[in-house]
């Protein structure tokens, strides 16, 4: 068994586009609601991670809580 280097994580690559990422967290910074973002990204036409036309506030939140978008947030500071 080979130890993991401490840069890399286990798991799967983030599958969200790390501008479609950083827009939603810049969007939660500016005191929107998890509804209210899925709206400005469906009214953008951007599309979910999975390749999907609307999004929905589940959406959101699961990429909120993704070690993805925390690393954005934590760069941006």
């Amino acid at each position: 068994m080979t130890a993991v280097e401490p840069s890399r994580r286990r798991g799967r690559p983030p599958c969200c586009p790390p501008d479609v990422a950083m827009r939603v967290v810049e969007l939660r910074d500016q005191g929107l609601s998890l509804a209210a973002i899925s709206r400005v990204l469906n009214d953008e036409g951007v599309r979910t991670p999975a390749g999907g036309r609307l999004w929905q506030k589940s959406h959101v939140d699961r990429l909120l809580h993704t070690l993805h978008a925390r690393d954005l947030r934590d760069d941006r500071s």
